[in-house]
């Protein structure tokens, strides 16, 4: 009798176990794709122009960005090469974003440098600003501090390398984000920046 109720007390047992194990498929959370909230391949420029909505500013120096297209592929593109100064910097700052709409917000883009990036002293950098109305000298600009997927000014010039997601989600409002190029001579290659994606 005490063999019996055993048993049926393991049985009992298992069978509570598998069927608090199982997962209902309703509960299961499936991953979804990202959708595009803004994007950018600058494909559309007509040659040396930027798309509408973007700015260049030469915080130093003379050089500004501007559009270019290599294959039927457009880009937007920056170089200190031949001007003369003792250092450029120059800013690419984008349209409005609204970042109201969305949750969970992240950017990427993609960027690619010339075989003339011989020094670190050539850099790209990102910034994001919640006050620019236009004015840069009255804006505040914050650079995005996250692990960079950047080329290497040493090697592999004219190949495209992901920036990885950056997390914009905690931004709220009307925010510009920039790309802040650096080049001081005689170090004075071109970086190249394409396919920038909001996605949420």
């Amino acid at each position: 009798m005490k063999t019996v109720q055993i048993k049926t007390l393991i049985f009992t047992t298992l069978i509570a176990l598998v069927l608090s194990s199982c997962t209902k498929s309703s509960d299961i959370a499936y991953p979804t794709l990202k959708q595009v909230y803004f994007s950018e391949n600058f494909d559309n420029t007509g040659g040396t122009a930027l798309p509408t909505g973007w700015t260049s500013y030469a915080e130093m120096g003379t050089k500004l960005w501007t559009g270019g297209v290599y294959g039927g592929d457009g880009y937007a593109s920056v170089s200190a090469y031949g001007s003369g100064d003792a250092a450029d910097i120059s800013w690419l700052i984008s349209p409005a974003i609204d970042m109201d709409q969305h949750d969970g917000e992240s950017l990427s883009f993609q960027t690619c440098h010339d075989k003339y990036v011989a020094s670190l002293s050539n850099t790209l950098e990102v910034y994001i600003s919640t006050d620019y109305t236009g004015n840069f000298g009255a804006a505040h600009w914050t650079k995005i501090n996250y692990i960079a997927t950047l080329p290497n000014p040493y090697t592999k010039p004219y190949a495209y390398v992901n920036s990885g997601a950056i997390d914009l989600s905690l931004y709220t409002g009307m925010i510009h984000f920039a790309f802040r190029y650096t080049g001081i001579n005689p170090s004075t290659g071109a970086y190249q920046v394409d396919n920038v994606r909001i996605v949420y």
